[in-house]
Formats: structure tokens, C-alpha cells, sequence
């Protein structure tokens, strides 16, 4: 079994100190905006060969007080043409990109927050977050992962302050 950080062997899921640098112009042509400089970027980079690492996947973890919010998540598609042998396939059948970012996610940075909080409107990435760890909540698009045990009352009151600040 491999590591959350290396899911394949041409795999590795690696926080970057400068997320833009590796994925800039892949994020603002899906999302139509600069991507973020702030939060902890986590790449998935595929190893074509020994001297060439292509970022395939992005996601970031911002801290928001006692709680991190998970967004930005994207895959590069024009990878997958790239991908050698059946490494494509095989990253599909375990899950895809993001389910496996998630996961390291979820563990890299589990002692800095009490739960992780996404926001989910496109339901496959909704099926993927649930795959990983996600929960809904009572707040449509709103997914938690409680990943420690804490109390009901205190479950619904970190729902309750991250859908005040609406989408993110």
C-alpha cells in the first residue's frame, strides 16, 4: 500500500510553499481568477520522467480560526493525456486526484483544526467529497468533516459560523 502523499508510484501530494507559481494559469482559466495566495496549497504533481514534474491537481487549506476550509480544488484533464502506461486508469479506479488530495489533506493538517469545511455545488466533486471523509450538513452545499470526536452543540455551532460567511 502506498502513502496518502504518493497514491501511485508517478504520483506525489506534496504542500507548496507557492501554490500560484504551479498553478496560476490552470486556475484562473477554470475559475476565471487568480488563484490564491493564501492557505496552504497542496499539489498533486504526476512524474512523466525523472526530470519532469507536471502539477496535475490543486487544492488549498485555509485556517479560519478553529476550522479549515477546504476549496479551490481543481485537475488538470490535459494530463491525463500524458500519463504513461496505465497510471490514468488506475488513479480513476482508486478514487481520482482530489479524493486522494483530500485524504492526505485531512491527515497533513488534522492536529490544526477541530473540522474541515467545504462548499460543494457540483455534484460530482459532492460525490468525491463524501467518498473522502465529507459529511453534509443542514446548509445546502455546506460539507464538514468532524474529524475529531466533539459534541453535537458544538458540530452545530462551527456549521453555524462557517455558512454565515456564505461561500468560499
Amino acid at each position: 500500500m502506498h502513502s496518502l502523499s504518493h497514491p501511485l508510484d508517478d504520483l506525489l501530494i506534496t504542500p507548496v510553499l507557492d501554490g500560484p507559481f504551479f498553478i496560476d494559469e490552470l486556475f484562473q482559466r477554470k475559475f476565471g481568477h487568480a488563484a490564491p495566495d493564501f492557505g496552504h496549497a497542496v499539489v498533486c504533481f504526476y512524474r512523466k520522467n525523472r526530470q519532469h514534474f507536471i502539477p496535475l491537481s490543486f487544492l488549498c487549506f485555509i485556517p479560519h480560526d478553529e476550522v479549515m476550509l477546504v476549496g479551490g480544488g481543481m485537475t488538470d484533464g490535459s494530463v491525463f493525456a500524458q500519463m504513461q502506461g496505465d497510471v490514468g486508469e488506475r488513479l480513476r479506479e482508486s478514487g481520482g486526484a482530489l479524493y486522494h488530495m483530500l485524504k492526505f489533506g485531512f491527515e497533513h493538517y488534522k492536529d490544526q483544526c477541530e473540522a474541515f469545511f467545504g462548499h460543494a455545488g457540483d455534484p460530482r466533486a459532492y460525490e468525491v467529497d463524501m467518498r473522502a471523509g465529507f459529511e453534509p450538513t443542514r446548509h445546502k452545499h455546506l460539507i464538514a468533516n468532524f474529524h475529531r470526536p466533539i459534541s453535537d452543540e458544538r458540530k452545530e455551532y462551527l456549521t453555524g459560523k462557517i455558512h454565515a460567511i456564505g461561500a468560499f
